[in-house]
C-alpha cells in the first residue's frame, strides 16, 4: 500500500514538472536576427502561380502564368552589423497562357527563345541570367541599399519577387509566441508594388521559428513609372532558420486589384498569386 501511494506521488510530481516545463517553454522569449558570415552561400527557388483577369473592349480576358526563379546568393561581407548579399539569377522558367495562346520560356532551353509569341519576352529574360542584385541590409533585415544596375531594363521583369517571400524583417527586441510586429518592406526601384507586413510569431523551437504573415499591398509611389491603382492583401507563413535568420520555406498568397496597360490603355484587373519559396544553405 505504501509503495502504491509513493508511485502515485511520483507520478503527480512528474505531471506537475511537465506542466511547469511546458509553460516555461511557451513563455520563453526569443530573438530573431540575421547571423551570417562572409562567404556563406545559399540557393533560392521561387515558384509563382498567377492568374490575372481584366476586361478589354468588352471582352473578359484571363492571363494564367507559372514562373520559377532559380537564384544563388553569397554573403560578400558582414561589417558593423551590416550585411552585403549578392543574389544572381541562374535560371528562369515560364509558361504563360492568354487568348488561347501559350508562351513557354526556359533559360536553359534555347528552343524556347524564338517561339512566335515569346521572342521579345525571351530577349528580356535572357538579360537577367547571371545578372546580380547587390543588397545591403542590417542584422534585422531592414534594406539600406539595393544595386540593380546589372539588370538594366530587364529589372522590371524581376519585380515579381518583391513580395518579401525570401526574407523577413525582425523587431529589435525579444518576442514570445503570439506576439506581432509590423514592418514596411523596401521596394525595388522598378517594382510597382509596396508591401507593409504584420508578422506574428506562431511557433518556436530550438532550431526554427514559424511566422504568420499578413500584408497590405499598395502602389509604389517611389516609382514614377508605376502609375495606376494597386490594392491588395498578402497572407501566408514562413519558416525561419534561427541559427542564420534566413527564411527556409515560405508560402504566400497575394490578392490584388490594379490597373493593367494594354495598347496604351489602362484597364482595371484582379490578380491572385501563389508564391512558394525554398532557400537552402550550400556552403
Amino acid at each position: 500500500m505504501m509503495k502504491s501511494k509513493w508511485n502515485v506521488l511520483l507520478l503527480l510530481l512528474a505531471v506537475n514538472l511537465m506542466a511547469f516545463t511546458n509553460s516555461a517553454v511557451a513563455q520563453k522569449s526569443i530573438e530573431l536576427k540575421y547571423q551570417l558570415k562572409q562567404g556563406e552561400q545559399f540557393t533560392n527557388v521561387s515558384n509563382i502561380e498567377q492568374t490575372i483577369q481584366f476586361e478589354a473592349m468588352g471582352q473578359k480576358v484571363t492571363l494564367d502564368q507559372e514562373m520559377s526563379f532559380y537564384l544563388e546568393s553569397v554573403i560578400d561581407s558582414v561589417k558593423n552589423e551590416q550585411i552585403t548579399q549578392r543574389t544572381t539569377f541562374k535560371r528562369i522558367v515560364m509558361d504563360q497562357r492568354i487568348f488561347g495562346m501559350e508562351i513557354k520560356y526556359d533559360s536553359e532551353d534555347s528552343s524556347t527563345f524564338n517561339s512566335p509569341m515569346g521572342t521579345e519576352f525571351a530577349t528580356q529574360m535572357n538579360k537577367l541570367i547571371n545578372a546580380s542584385v547587390i543588397s545591403l541590409m542590417d542584422e534585422r533585415g531592414h534594406v539600406i541599399d539595393m544595386d540593380m544596375s546589372a539588370l538594366g531594363n530587364a529589372g522590371e521583369m524581376s519585380s515579381t519577387l518583391n513580395t518579401g517571400n525570401n526574407y523577413a524583417v525582425y523587431p529589435d527586441h525579444k518576442i514570445k509566441v503570439g506576439e506581432s510586429w509590423e514592418e514596411e518592406l523596401e521596394p525595388m526601384e522598378t517594382s510597382n508594388m509596396a508591401v507593409k507586413v504584420k508578422y506574428t510569431l506562431k511557433k518556436a523551437t530550438r532550431k526554427e521559428a514559424v511566422l504568420e504573415v499578413d500584408g497590405v499591398l499598395s502602389a509604389n509611389i517611389d516609382n514614377p513609372e508605376a502609375g495606376g491603382e494597386l490594392d491588395g492583401t498578402m497572407t501566408g507563413e514562413m519558416t525561419i532558420d534561427r541559427k542564420t535568420g534566413m527564411v527556409k520555406v515560405s508560402s504566400l498568397q497575394l490578392d490584388m486589384t490594379m490597373d493593367v496597360e494594354q495598347n496604351g490603355m489602362k484597364f482595371p484587373a484582379t490578380a491572385t498569386s501563389f508564391v512558394d519559396t525554398k532557400i537552402e544553405k550550400v556552403k
